[in-house]
């Protein structure tokens, strides 16, 4: 293979072989300088002009390229915006080609169901199978649950298990309309997982009540109430010191055992859990979460009740506990120097470990199953022993401490559940719900008896023979006292070989028929709506005499018969006699006259006179009213001659009368009035020197209601401003 042919030229080697010599030269001349230095000073020198010339060029240069790229950055722009415009004709076109292509032509028509749907049908329709993907956080909840799942990271928990544990007792007790709900549960004080508003949720979920608008402040309570009990808690504090002399025993020298006395009370369902016995609070290795858990499988009770126990040992140590610290107590062993609460302490140290043999039975638990009713009317009384408890404590002076000897009782809504032990079958059996009346019973109770109602046979079975006699009950008040004492002890000799747990039937035996005749009126429910109403009137004398004398006079213009004779209607001397639980028939007068029968429904107050209206139409000015009645008219010109520079008129006012209740409706201007309600023309008073206030008529068929307005004091400084004088001295 032949090489390549050079390409150096003369004149290329010439140029080579001189710059080969001025090198050599050069280097020849570095040694003794001269022709070196010659040269370093032919260099140019950079001055200012060429300095600025410089950083136009580079200014230039910049702008250059900033330049490219906007115009780079331009055209990317533009071509992203023409895809996308390409996309969104694709998309049109699919929409308006989407019934001439259906799924089943493009992919198939799939496995035709079978739990994946159908290939045409339409995701947003509401077909029996929708063919949609439903991802796992879309999936409906069971049991349709609304409240958002508990969920907490690996990393939450590790931190939580690092917090202390502090327990907060909590009692949730909200009265909403028809719904009673009520539970006890501990919470920790120191919770940084689960939040309190989602636990919140999940419990009004679990007892059966919807998260919707209607419910909410059923919920807004829930929270509310946790809050406030998280907010008010004050913790045990501990102290761990040495021992001062290792020779002596620790009590030698301080002595720091808090013992109280607990008192349980839990009903859960109809099972109620009696017991007290006594607990130190001041030592940290008691337990109230491991008593309860022994204590109920000893007795062989659900864990409803081992959650109620220890919540009750809790909630009572905190008590305590809150009084310790409005006192200023420091908590370092030294005695309780406060003497209620030295008081509310059990003595200590103990004198002896073995319990008086008369006190053994009282420390000792008890169940006892009672009926709905039973149930309810013990919650009546001991609700009514508690607001007794509440007003007879008078502490005078010194800080308010809590009520140390009232003991709240427990009571929880039952859950509904098939599974659960312990739990209610059905919603009327987990007592969420008031009763109402009307319901069917769920005991079997005498013919003609209400819901809730305490009957006279029950009163009588609560009294027993145990209950003294009217008779007994005579003498002063040194020997009433002393026969008490007496029956008491001889009771109790007769009753020394019974046991004395109490029975169903004598649980309340030391409240007497009155009270028990008063609790009709608790335990009826407040939204109970009644279908009569009764009304009670005591007639003055005179005014009887004056009905008697005239009957003209006890009839309304209207036809309808005023309430002063009715059948329940009684004189004020024998009301007094009368018994109050139901109305007796009429009572004759000291003059030997009977009240006629009654005729009709007595009206309530402020409507007697009152007479029929028409509807409002829509559009149209209301009705013209009728005059007053006559018998108002005699009684406004009765007070005209007594109030002689005062300015009033009778009138008809034109009002929605409910059809249940025959109580007036409140109609704002612009709504439409409820249905079925009735319009009636209603007498009323005006005055003319108060203006925008209509007065109500009464008692019965006088004006004394408004005579009161007429000697109140800023309706007399305006008639005095109108009359400029004083008008009280023209009064007669």
């Amino acid at each position: 293979m032949a090489a390549p042919p050079s390409t150096s030229t003369p004149t290329a080697a010439g140029a080579t072989a001189s710059s080969s010599a001025s090198t050599s030269a050069s280097a020849a001349n570095d040694h003794d300088g001269t022709p070196r230095s010659a040269a370093a000073k032919a260099l140019p020198v950079r001055d200012k002009d060429s300095f600025n010339k410089l950083q136009v060029e580079r200014y230039v240069t910049r702008d250059w390229h900033y330049s490219v790229a906007m115009k780079d950055a331009q055209e990317r722009f533009e071509k992203d915006m023409q895809q996308t415009r390409d996309k969104i004709d694709d998309y049109n076109l699919i929409k308006t080609q989407r019934l001439y292509f259906p799924p089943s032509k493009l992919y198939g028509e799939g496995y035709r169901g079978y739990g994946n749907g159908y290939t045409d049908i339409d995701p947003r329709m509401r077909a029996p199978f929708p063919a949609q993907v439903i991802y796992p956080s879309q999936k409906p909840r069971p049991g349709k649950r609304q409240s958002h799942p508990l969920r907490w990271k690996k990393r939450e928990l590790k931190k939580q298990a690092e917090q202390h544990e502090e327990l907060v007792p909590i009692r949730i007790d909200v009265d909403w309309e028809k719904i009673k709900l009520r539970d006890t549960f501990t919470w920790n004080l120191h919770d940084r997982v689960i939040p309190g508003e989602l636990f919140a949720q999940h419990l009004v979920e679990d007892l059966g009540i919807p998260l919707d608008a209607q419910h909410k402040p059923v919920l807004d309570q829930v929270t509310l109430q946790m809050r406030d009990q998280l907010n008010d808690f004050y913790p045990l504090v501990f102290s761990e010191e040495d021992a001062l002399d290792p020779e002596l025993p620790y009590s030698a020298y301080k002595n720091d055992e808090m013992r109280i006395l607990i008192k349980l009370n839990v009903t859960i369902g109809g099972v109620t859990l009696v017991d007290q016995f006594e607990w130190d609070i001041n030592n940290p290795l008691n337990s109230p979460e491991e008593f309860a858990a022994s204590m109920t499988r000893d007795m062989s009770l659900s864990g409803e009740f081992t959650t109620a126990i220890a919540h009750c040992i809790r909630e009572q140590c905190q008590v305590f506990t809150r009084s310790l610290y409005s006192v200023g107590h420091p908590f370092d062993g030294r005695p309780v120097e406060d003497p209620d609460l030295i008081a509310a302490f059990l003595p200590s140290p103990l004198p002896s470990v073995f319990r008086p043999q008369q006190q053994a039975k009282e420390y000792a638990p008890y169940l006892y199953e009672l009926s709905d009713a039973d149930l309810e009317r013990n919650e009546v009384i001991f609700s009514r022993e508690q607001r007794r408890q509440k007003r007879s404590i008078n502490r005078r002076g010194g800080p308010q401490l809590p009520d140390l000897k009232e003991r709240q009782r427990t009571i929880r809504t039952l859950l509904v559940s098939s599974v659960l032990p312990g739990a209610a079958p059905n919603m009327e059996e987990s007592t969420l719900y008031k009763r109402v009346a009307g319901a069917p019973p769920t005991t079997r109770k005498r013919p003609g008896a209400r819901d809730g109602e305490v009957s006279d046979s029950d009163d009588s079975e609560d009294s027993g023979p145990d209950s003294p006699g009217v008779s007994q009950l005579g003498g002063t008040a040194r020997t009433r006292g002393l026969r008490g004492a007496a029956s008491a002890a001889q009771q109790r000799i007769t009753n020394l070989g019974r046991s004395e747990t109490p029975e169903a039937s004598i649980v309340h035996h030391h409240e007497t028929r009155r009270n028990l005749g008063r609790s009709l009126r608790d335990t009826r429910d407040e939204t109970e709506e009644p279908t009569q109403l009764i009304v009670t009137l005591k007639v003055g004398k005179d005014k009887l005499r004056r009905l008697l004398q005239n009957p003209r006079a006890r009839f309304t213009p209207s036809g309808s018969q005023t309430p002063s004779t009715p059948a329940h209607t009684r004189i004020p001397s024998a009301a007094a006699a009368a018994a109050t639980s139901m109305p007796p028939p009429s009572t004759p007068a000291s003059n030997g006259q009977a009240l006629p029968a009654q005729l009709g429904t007595p009206l309530p107050q402020g409507q007697i006179g009152r007479q029929p209206a028409p509807p409002p139409v829509a559009g149209q000015p209301p009705p013209p009213a009728p005059p007053p009645p006559e018998w108002l008219k005699n009684c406004l010109q009765q007070l005209k001659q007594t109030y002689t520079f005062d300015n009033f008129e009778g009138m008809m006012k034109y009002s929605a009368i409910n059809p249940d209740t025959e109580m007036p409706i409140s109609v704002p201007a612009g709504s439409q009035p409820p249905e079925g309600a009735r319009w009636m023309f209603l007498p009323r008073i005006r005055c003319l020197d108060c203006p925008g206030k209509l007065y109500t008529p009464g008692p019965e068929m006088t004006a004394g209601n408004f005579e009161v307005h007429l000697r109140n004091k800023q309706h007399r400084q305006k008639v005095d401003a109108r009359e400029g004088r004083d008008t009280a001295a023209g009064t007669t």
